[in-house]
């Protein structure tokens, strides 16, 4: 099973080269490729429980989150909050409306701009951003103290480090690979 990946269509692929295959810069791609997939994986459980217990969907959680960490009092624009998450713009409002719908964020038109319509975490959007964040936070906690505690910041930083250059790096996305990009243009 390890040399073939399911797909969701019932299709298999196969399986990434081993790690030895790999020579130079592609091997230390492939290390961290890895490597993040698996720390990926072993925290989506736990992640899931905080999210889901709550009522959202992972990209109902990615809205909420963007806005709480970035947006501040201000909101994002729909457009820059679809590029973030990688959602079409369409995608981006059927995540918003259920949020909008519980008082978790509201929308407003831009001041001076009414084309532009901003998307504003309420207090109760804030609070349930917060909570979610610190129990997720938890977990992450412990798997820090399983470090050398001389290592630990380290280990932090160059995760802020590798996050902020993959924002430079592959944001915006193009969204032409999206399924209805086709049916919005």
């Amino acid at each position: 099973m390890a040399a073939m990946a399911s797909r969701s269509s019932g299709e298999t692929q196969a399986a990434l080269p081993a790690a030895g295959a790999v020579e130079g810069q592609d091997a230390l791609g492939m290390r961290l490729k890895r490597a993040l997939d698996r720390l990926t994986d072993r925290r989506r459980p736990a992640d899931r429980d905080a999210v889901c217990c709550r009522g959202l969907t992972f990209n109902q959680w990615a809205l909420l989150r963007t806005l709480c960490e970035e947006g501040g009092g201000a909101g994002l624009p729909m457009g820059t909050l679809a590029a973030r998450l990688a959602l079409t713009p369409s995608g981006a409002t059927r995540c918003a409306d259920p949020l909008v719908e519980r008082g978790l964020i509201q929308r407003k038109m831009r001041p001076g701009d009414r084309r532009v319509c901003c998307l504003i975490p309420t207090p109760e959007g804030l609070s349930l951003g917060h909570e979610i964040t610190a129990e997720c936070a938890t977990g992450d906690r412990a798997l820090l103290e399983r470090l050398p505690a001389g290592e630990r910041e380290a280990a932090v930083r160059a995760v802020e480090r590798l996050a902020q250059e993959a924002g430079a790096l592959f944001l915006p996305l193009d969204p032409c690979c999206l399924p209805d990009y086709q049916e919005e243009k």
